[in-house]
């Protein structure tokens, strides 16, 4: 069994879930640790998520970390309004023929959405060192790009697809994302970068791009739609008080427009307390006693034959970070992919074996 020695970067809501996947696996061996917080630093890596001493001392210093020469980087620091940073991060890792897999940089998931500024930065890092990155998640990344692409497959006539993500945010420990980048718990008129058509093109762009180019489509422009619902009551959440009059629930979209029709979309519909979802609003699965799951992924196409799969997120308890695991491990399980390829980035539908192309126009 090939071993790969590891680096991780990060312990936060993705890291401490991928930090436990490494730690429990043969064929990962933890070498090297960093961690942004000082509180954090000098403490032996198993602390952090509460298992007995493995060997490995975190630390802040990257020097030391890139003297180990590591196989592969496991990067999942919070990279949402830090992209660049995080680019010449892991690029000083590429340059020294060190593989990154990363949840991170999420424009660098499909060629589409991969902008000049960061493609030259890693390009240029992944040619000197010959190495190669890999950046995904759960959404964007496994849910609407490997599981529809793959759906696509038993496809013949399809006039529209839909991506969508249902997530109860209540658990989710990320503040900074949840309240300044989407805006939960702020003034239902308070600007959010995740009202902006700029951040959604940005982030998910490029999982429309892929599923045009599976169904053999041109997507003649993009538009975008944002709705909020208010929390009915004060809400006590990972993150901390959701006041009453604040934004509970969104349901945001981009849109792909073919042929002047809505063929393609993504959509996200979020919420802290499921009572604020209101009831026009796409309904989420359910468990089969009837309440909401806390988190699934829907993929809806019409056309013929027209078919929907759902994949559905179990929890043991509320609290149980399962879509947080699952968002590290679809970047861990691909290091052997990663590592085997050549040199540069790694795209989503690159794993993609092959798709189905439109055989006639919609309607």
């Amino acid at each position: 069994m090939k071993r790969y020695r590891m680096v991780l970067w990060g312990t936060g809501a993705v890291g401490k879930p991928a930090l436990n996947c490494i730690l429990d696996r043969p064929e990962f061996e933890l070498v090297g640790h960093y961690v942004r917080s000082p509180d954090k630093a000098g403490l032996d890596s198993g602390a952090l998520v509460g298992r007995p001493p493995v060997g490995v001392t975190t630390t802040q210093d990257v020097e030391s970390l890139l003297s180990l020469k590591p196989d592969v980087l496991a990067y999942f620091a919070n990279g949402v309004a830090r992209r660049a940073d995080v680019a010449r991060e892991v690029a000083r890792f590429l340059e020294i023929g060190t593989n990154v897999v990363t949840t991170s940089i999420s424009p660098i998931m499909a060629p589409a959405a991969t902008g000049a500024e960061l493609r030259e930065v890693i390009e240029a890092a992944c040619r000197r060192g010959g190495a190669s990155i890999f950046s995904t998640g759960l959404e964007p990344g496994f849910a609407t790009s490997h599981l529809a692409l793959t759906c696509l497959t038993v496809a013949h006539r399809v006039d529209r697809v839909r991506l969508q993500e249902f997530s109860d945010y209540s658990t989710y420990p990320d503040e900074r994302t949840l309240r300044r980048d989407l805006g939960f718990g702020m003034p239902m008129d308070a600007p959010s970068s995740g009202r902006e058509d700029a951040i959604m093109r940005e982030v998910w762009i490029g999982t429309l791009a892929d599923t045009a180019r599976a169904l053999g489509l041109t997507i003649d422009s993009f538009r975008t739609a944002y709705r909020t619902a208010p929390a009915s009551r004060d809400i006590d959440t990972a993150i901390g008080r959701i006041d009453k009059g604040t934004v509970s629930a969104m349901w945001f979209q981009l849109i792909g427009v073919v042929g002047g029709e809505d063929r393609l979309f993504l959509e996200h519909i979020n919420w802290m307390d499921i009572a604020d979802v209101p009831a026009d609003w796409p309904a989420p699965p359910h468990y089969p006693n009837g309440t909401a799951r806390v988190v699934a992924y829907r993929v809806s196409v019409e056309g013929s034959p027209s078919f929907e799969c759902e994949f559905k997120v179990n929890f043991t308890t509320k609290t149980e970070p399962n879509g947080l695991a699952l968002t590290a491990l679809h970047a861990l399980n691909a290091i052997p992919y990663v590592v085997a390829a050549d040199p540069g980035i790694v795209y989503q539908a690159d794993f993609i074996p092959y798709g189905v192309r439109a055989v006639s126009a919609a309607g």
